[in-house]
């Protein structure tokens, strides 16, 4: 029966069907009073298109660290760009590709989900590949726009069509008819994200040294760049092949049309030029400011230099890096090699500079609108052409789930992005020496991904449930995030105290220079594996924020732009906050770790962690509607039937019970 309903999915005719006979199987048993037990006992996770996704899901993420985790290292060793300017740009490759999630999002609502993961999958793939094929080592400065189209364009592009839409696909498989399902669609989104970091591990573990060091007697250092894209690129074409090889077994969901971006959008402006008040001006002014933020902060990372500056290259009247080097004397040849000739430094200057001030203005400013604007959604008014198929309440739930997506993921995100630049630039000018040759800086974002893989079913199995029994009722949303937050804090300040111990221990003038760091610079004898401990907090903080912050945007959705909000919150998560890390970068990140000041970076990174958890309880608390609501909901499952009970209390308030319930429900649910 689940086979030929399964078929039925495939042609669109039965939407939930898998899922629905997956429950249906365990509606035999009579009485009501043992039925929800029953059918949570009997309820079966379609593993088939569930697992599916997690292995597609696995190599994407592979691919995408990959590139994200030695691309920052290619710009500065191979393509000659300054430590601070390859950071710049780094962040904004990660920017640009949670900005495609935007237009991902609103296509995969309007024609499905399954459409748009395979045809921009496909772009990814083909993305990777230019990528590959323009290291090549003889051709990397001319090939150097091909890279650019490739990392910027076309792999951006295609992490947009699945980032927002494989997670709503495979929380799709499993339904949401009964507790059962959503029980099973909370977990999913857990083990959603132990997939992700089985593919960091892959990436940070193994191909990140490839990049730097290639393959001893099979891969020379100057193609390790190349083979690594390479294998990059052969295992996002087999998601693609995999995931379209499973076609027949899916429930596929059928897209909602225009109609809800339509009427979000609308809404917006109507309610503005309607004289709907402050709130709905301040709305209007963060949404217009944002597109002109982010196009400030790709402009400043990427703007070129007022004066051309070289890198220290060994010549006859060599140039030391910094007055640190001096003691060690002129070093060897051998980074000479590791940067081709053509490549030429380039940074900021004044312009840059002005550049990433208002892009941080802007991008305050915009953020600061829509978190007040949103945080109560009456101001929205009805559209003088209503739709039928999207109404007013649901452009209210839709937008009110946005203030928190904005604080989490942008306080949380802030903190977190240090393991993608910061962190694995101090590990490259710490002692990396293991079995006698050097590992890539990035190679210690394996910690991350082996905390989320053990603690994962550790806090789901052991610690969530003793927690529950100790204190009598079920550890909250808010609760994990908060934690979330504070740890991630915890890892800022940790790294902070590393490199200033980094930083007083001496020069290993007796080691070739670092094969990732700047150009001519020694590692410090302090051992990179103390890394390990920043690298692992932040693993252990991305268990408690990010799958709760990913289900939290699709149960607090109208279904009918499910993939539009998760779009917002993976908007906010990674493109806005890596516009804000860019930014930041730019002013507070220091060319030279010796002598400039790292610890600066990771004070701010701190602070916003720490701000978040404050915003966080005024959001929840004490902001607009919702802060009438206690937050003393258990969790996302059971707030949504706390909230209609609650609404529910009177009978003169029985008429709008659902829809107030639906409107206040996604701060109330994560407090």
């Amino acid at each position: 029966a689940t086979s030929a309903n399964s078929l039925e999915a495939g042609r669109g005719s039965s939407p939930h069907s898998v899922a629905h006979m997956a429950a249906e199987q365990t509606n035999d048993t009579s009485g009501s009073d043992g039925a929800a037990g029953t059918m949570r006992d009997r309820y079966r996770t379609p593993w088939g298109p569930v697992g599916i996704v997690l292995v597609v899901e696995l190599c994407e993420r592979m691919t995408y660290y990959t590139i994200a985790g030695s691309q920052k290292f290619y710009l500065n060793k191979r393509l000659g760009y300054t430590a601070s300017s390859a950071a710049a740009i780094n962040s904004i490759f990660s920017m640009l590709c949670y900005l495609w999630c935007l237009p991902g999002g609103l296509i995969a609502d309007m024609v499905g989900r399954y459409k748009v993961i395979v045809v921009l999958a496909s772009s990814y793939a083909v993305g990777t590949f230019l990528v590959a094929i323009s290291t090549s080592s003889n051709m990397q400065t001319e090939l150097s726009g091909l890279f650019f189209f490739g990392a910027l364009g076309l792999i951006p592009m295609g992490t947009g069509g699945i980032k927002p839409n494989i997670c709503n696909f495979g929380a799709d498989q499993i339904g949401d008819e009964t507790d059962s399902q959503r029980e099973a669609q909370r977990k999913f989104f857990s083990f959603f994200y132990v997939s992700i970091n089985v593919g960091v591990m892959i990436s940070f573990g193994y191909l990140a040294n490839v990049t730097t060091h290639g393959i001893p007697g099979l891969v020379p250092l100057e193609q390790g760049y190349f083979v690594a894209y390479i294998v990059a690129a052969v295992s996002m074409a087999f998601a693609v092949g995999f995931f379209i090889a499973g076609t027949r077994c899916y429930t596929l969901l059928p897209g909602g049309g225009i109609d809800g971006f339509k009427a979000m959008s609308s809404s917006i402006w109507h309610s503005a030029t309607a004289g709907s008040g402050c709130r709905a001006r301040l709305a209007l002014v963060g949404w217009l400011s944002m597109p002109v933020f982010l196009a400030c902060t790709v402009m400043a990372a990427l703007w070129p230099p007022e004066a051309e500056a070289a890198l220290p290259v060994h010549s006859a009247a060599h140039v030391f890096p910094n007055h640190f080097e001096e003691a060690c004397g002129i070093p060897d040849s051998t980074d000479v090699a590791r940067r081709l000739t053509g490549g030429t430094a380039v940074g900021g200057g004044a312009v840059r500079t002005a550049l990433s001030e208002v892009a941080l203005i802007l991008g305050c400013v915009s953020c600061i609108c829509l978190v007040v604007a949103h945080s109560n959604n009456d101001w929205i008014q009805p559209l003088r052409r209503q739709m039928a198929e999207f109404s007013t309440e649901d452009v209210r739930q839709g937008f009110a789930a946005v203030p928190l997506i904005i604080v989490v993921n942008l306080s949380y995100s802030m903190a977190y992005n240090a393991m993608n630049n910061a962190m694995p630039s101090q590990a490259c000018q710490m002692n990396t020496m293991f079995g006698g040759a050097q590992l890539n800086g990035a190679f210690f974002n394996l910690a991350d991904a082996i905390a989320i893989v053990l603690l994962t079913p550790l806090f789901e199995n052991v610690a969530f449930p003793l927690i529950e029994h100790v204190k009598g009722s079920p550890v909250r949303l808010g609760q994990k995030i908060c934690t979330g937050l504070l740890i991630a804090a915890g890892a800022n300040a940790v790294a902070a105290w590393m490199e200033v111990r980094r930083r007083a221990s001496p020069l290993m003038c007796w080691e070739a220079v670092s094969e990732c760091a700047p150009n001519g610079i020694h590692m410090r004898d302090m051992s990179a594996f103390w890394m390990f401990v920043p690298f692992g907090l932040i693993g252990a903080s991305e268990i408690l924020v990010n799958p709760c912050i990913y289900y939290y945007a699709y149960t607090a959705a109208p279904p009918k732009v499910r993939s539009l909000v998760q779009a917002f919150n993976l908007f906010f998560q990674g493109s806005v906050s890596n516009a804000f890390t860019s930014a930041v970068m730019s002013s507070a990140f220091p060319d030279d770790l010796d002598t400039g000041s790292l610890v600066t970076y990771y004070e701010i990174n701190v602070v916003c962690a720490l701000a978040g958890i404050f915003f966080y309880f005024c959001l929840t608390r004490y902001v607009g509607r919702q802060g009438a609501l206690k937050g003393d909901m258990q969790s996302q499952d059971s707030s949504e039937d706390s909230a209609v009970e609650t609404s529910t209390g009177s009978a003169d308030g029985a008429a709008n019970s659902s829809a107030d319930a639906r409107i206040e429900l996604p701060l109330a649910a994560a407090a």
